[in-house]
């Protein structure tokens, strides 16, 4: 029943944004998620980029995906409810019931769900608004709930492998797909460095390249992937965003060069 619920009211807030619509990726995303199922949960077989900040952990528990009620709806329940409209803009530091909405309420006795099986999870995910779709995990050994935005940097749906960034899936339109990206590609190097480092430390390098760069610096972070069928190594590029802040393409030895994942 409680599932249920839950996917009932975020399925309503999906079909609100119909125009968005989900996660729109190749291969499918809920072909690739690598989702698995586990004594105490759903959990990610290898470390996973959610967006360009995080990596959920394949100890990591899985607890809900949702997408989180737009400012509207708050705005409607208060003008409908005239008797409570005022504790719905309250100011107050403490939060105050009354200004939650049904779904706001409803999430909260959702932070401790654990998925009941990877199928429901990729139901959900499924299903979902690609555009406003977020993940509460809980870390290993931790009793704090994590809530994060699953957004694809650059349109990669990237996992750790055998020491190796791997493309699971590319978002259709986005940077990654424009390009050059593949399914199933690993990255070899970055910038013409060799890379067989975390994702996190992936992630690091990423954001940090977008940051921006100087005029007359190169004007997009390079690669070179292999790709199963390819005599040889594939070069890839994506666009930087022009900037005048210092070039910080360049990396310390160290990165790149961390354990395998």
């Amino acid at each position: 029943m409680g599932l249920a619920l839950l996917l009932g009211w975020t399925g309503r807030l999906a079909s609100a944004r119909a125009a968005e619509g989900p996660l729109l990726t190749n291969p499918p995303i809920i072909a690739v998620f690598p989702v698995e199922d586990g004594p105490d949960g759903v959990h990610f077989r290898y470390p996973v980029a959610i967006n360009e900040q995080t990596v959920v952990q394949p100890g990591d528990k899985l607890r809900t995906l949702y997408v989180k009620p737009e400012l509207e709806e708050k705005v409607e329940e208060a003008v409908q409810n005239k008797e409570h409209k005022e504790a719905a803009y309250s100011r107050k530091s403490t939060p105050d019931p009354l200004s939650e909405t049904p779904a706001e309420r409803a999430l909260k006795k959702f932070t401790r769900t654990v998925w009941p099986s990877k199928t429901t999870f990729l139901q959900a995910l499924e299903v979902l608004n690609g555009s406003d779709l977020r993940l509460m995990y809980q870390e290993a050994n931790r009793e704090k709930v994590r809530d994060e935005p699953v957004s694809l940097p650059a349109g990669l749906l990237l996992a750790a492998i055998d020491g190796r960034i791997a493309v699971l899936a590319v978002q259709t339109g986005e940077k990654g797909e424009r390009g050059g990206f593949r399914p199933g590609d690993r990255i070899i190097t970055i910038s013409g460095q060799p890379f067989v480092g975390t994702l996190d430390e992936f992630l690091e390098i990423y954001r940090r390249a977008n940051l921006g760069r100087k005029s007359g610096e190169s004007q997009a972070l390079s690669f070179t992937v292999f790709r199963e069928g390819s005599p040889e190594p594939i070069a890839i590029s994506l666009p930087l965003p022009p900037s005048l802040q210092q070039s910080l393409l360049e990396f310390s030895p160290e990165m790149g060069r961390g354990h395998s994942e």
